[in-house]
């Protein structure tokens, strides 16, 4: 898998213009009873049009004014959306590469801005609106002896040091979303003159780690990138062996981590044992630092609203802020890259997958299969971590220190971090890293023998723990959350098929409603496709128990199999319940189960529908093709060698 998306940070400024933005417009026409679209239009073209007069303007001072309220006053999605309609970003570019310090400066933070609070849709249109031929003239300003200034006004940066972060910043934002301007990046010959930049003692630690952040995105699979970043091999060595437990010095030496890894695209096996064992090790120092605890102490720091503060408490505020983004910048780094550092080389860690549907092995063409054949349901993985990162994770115990970073801080840190301006954009953090985290579990549980987790009772005991986390959630639309957290939980199950681990005395029926009750409610679908497959492997799993509590509930579960396939929109869904019926019920102990729930008749039923919606929507199904067509083709193959499996039934009982 390739790096995880990471959330944008803006620049923070206040509003230093007094022009309302387009949201306090709209805040005062509901207030005032003012509707009709004539007025709300007028308003706010209105002030679009004053904006493109000031960014015309011939005056200095016009300028940095309207690009202060481009940064400041359009800040919301749809704010920026009329910016994009009105060509705004065609007028403001340029401004990179004004003659003016002050005016390039405030053009950069204007544009990271933008760039940073919308979608790949919003990146995607600043590319067209051609930001990127000022933005490669701007960094080539710096190839040649620029240094940062040595004077420092209160602990801020000098202008022009400022002016390189922000314009990096927006270079970052525009390569993670646009190919076009990833091409101008190698195209600019950029890369040298960001590389030099990872010099600490020369250009400071925070221009360091902006510039890794960058260089750690463009370099995924860029070999044009990576040939020339080979000339900062040794520096990016020396930023590896950095010492201290700073967040900056923890988030820099992580990211240093992350370099080496895409100097050899992404094969840590290729690297030298000594080089693996320190990546690791940087990791695991990361992921050892107890961040809950940190954001108790920062929420404790932070001023009640409406208190007083002094400049110096400000500034110490700012600090702390900037110390816990670094922190949960580098644990989530750490864990992106134990990731893919564990990624399976097949790209599909799931069995049930692996096996594309296990009724394939099982079933001939003919629609009768070898009664003797007997398929096993869950086959043991090959490790698929190399040594080195393996013996590294069980010493480290970085499964622990993984799963750690799940688990949210006391709900009084949460809720001082809700309500507070500056706790908001932590809590974002927070969030992501603990969505990584359970990715990341994902992974680890299917490179990992089941030891490295203490044996299938730790494993048992993570599946309830996620499952807590998945159905005392009351928040469904947190998507991101609920796919990662299903996604844990399904490897879960996986891992304890695969050990044979009898966690039938602890399932009960309301178990199950609760997942069946979260995946009919979800309007994920990727969610509701994770729990569709959870269930199926409980259903392999009781299958082979001959328990009459377990036969109730293995009915159960195909019902609610058969029910998904009759109630579900998405079709890519429905081929995906239909594939885990084919797996569930694809031995032959299934056959009087099958009987039971009339399981033959309610799949030819479905048949016809099935094979009518994949012809009206075979051109549109994209990279859900095969999971369908696959479906499609083999559910009439396993019709009929089930019909005839189950008509023996009576046979067999002497009917």
């Amino acid at each position: 898998m390739g790096k995880a998306k990471r959330g944008k940070n803006k620049s923070k400024c206040n509003n230093p213009t007094g022009i309302a933005s387009v949201r306090d417009i709209e805040r005062e026409e509901s207030e005032l009873g003012v509707n009709g679209d004539a007025s709300h239009m007028s308003k706010q073209e209105s002030t679009i049009q004053t904006l493109l007069e000031m960014l015309q303007s011939s005056n200095v001072e016009d300028k940095i004014i309207g690009l202060q309220t481009l940064a400041t006053v359009f800040d919301a999605p749809e704010s920026v959306e009329d910016v994009m309609k009105h060509k705004v970003v065609k007028v403001a570019a340029p401004l990179l590469f004004d003659k003016s310090a002050s005016v390039r400066n405030a053009s950069a933070g204007a544009l990271r801005n933008l760039s940073a609070c919308g979608s790949h849709e919003i990146c995607d249109l600043l590319v067209e609106q051609d930001v990127m031929t000022p933005l490669t003239a701007l960094l080539q300003k710096y190839a040649s002896d620029w240094r940062p200034s040595q004077k420092k006004n209160d602990d801020s940066l000098d202008e022009m040091t400022d002016t390189f972060t922000q314009a990096v910043h927006l270079l970052w934002n525009l390569c993670e979303s646009n190919s076009i301007a990833l091409k101008y990046f190698n195209d600019g010959n950029l890369l040298p003159i960001l590389a030099k930049c990872l010099e600490v003692d020369v250009f400071g630690m925070d221009t360091a780690i902006v510039v890794a952040q960058c260089l750690h995105t463009v370099t995924e699979d860029n070999p044009v990138a990576v040939s020339k970043l080979q000339n900062s091999n040794e520096d990016i060595k020396k930023l590896l062996l950095l010492e201290g437990n700073e967040p900056s010095v923890l988030l820099l030496r992580t990211l240093a981590s992350g370099l080496v890894l895409d100097l050899n695209y992404g094969k840590v096996s290729s690297l030298p044992p000594p080089v693996i064992t320190q990546l690791v090790y940087n990791l695991t120092n990361t992921l050892s630092i107890d961040h809950r605890q940190a954001l108790n102490d920062f929420t404790s720091c932070m001023p009640l609203n409406g208190d007083p503060q002094s400049p110096q408490e400000h500034s110490s505020l700012l600090k702390f802020i900037n110390d816990m983004q670094y922190l949960l910048e580098s644990q989530q780094t750490a864990i992106e890259l134990l990731t893919n550092i564990c990624s399976c080389d097949d790209g599909d860690d799931d069995t049930m997958d692996q096996e594309s549907s296990s009724s394939d092995d099982i079933l001939s063409d003919t629609g009768v299969g070898d009664e003797e054949h007997n398929v096993s349901v869950v086959e043991k993985f090959p490790l698929s971590v190399p040594s080195e990162v393996h013996e590294a994770i069980v010493s480290g115990q970085l499964v622990k220190r993984i799963w750690a970073k799940t688990e949210m801080p006391a709900e009084n840190v949460c809720q001082i971090l809700r309500e507070h301006p500056n706790g908001k954009h932590i809590m974002k953090k927070l969030n992501t890293l603990r969505c990584r985290a359970l990715l990341c579990m994902n992974n680890l549980l299917s490179g990992l023998d089941v030891q490295d987790f203490g044996g299938p009772i730790n494993i048992y005991q993570m599946w309830l723990n996620v499952g807590n986390l998945i159905f005392k959630s009351k928040d469904l639309e947190n998507t991101a959350f609920l796919e990662a957290a299903t996604t844990a939980m399904r490897a879960a199950l996986q891992k304890l098929a695969e050990s044979e681990y009898n966690m039938l005395e602890h399932l009960c029926e309301p178990d199950l409603q609760l997942i069946y009750d979260t995946q009919q409610k979800c309007p994920d679908e990727n969610v509701r496709a994770n729990l569709i497959r959870s269930v199926g492997l409980l259903g392999m799993i009781l299958s082979k128990s001959e328990e009459e509590k377990s036969q109730l509930l293995f009915k159960n579960i195909g019902n609610f199999l058969l029910d998904v396939c009759a109630r579900e929109s998405e079709l890519w869904v429905v081929a995906e319940a239909v594939d885990t019926i084919m797996d569930v019920f694809a031995e032959d102990e299934t056959d009087l189960a099958a009987a039971q729930i009339n399981l033959v008749e309610k799949l030819q039923t479905l048949l016809p529908s099935l094979r009518h919606k994949v012809r009206l929507q075979r051109k549109s199904l994209g990279n859900h093709y095969l999971v369908v067509t696959t479906a499609n083709t083999n559910l009439g193959r396993f019709i009929k060698y089930k019909a005839k499996r189950v008509s023996l039934i009576g046979q067999v009982n002497g009917k």
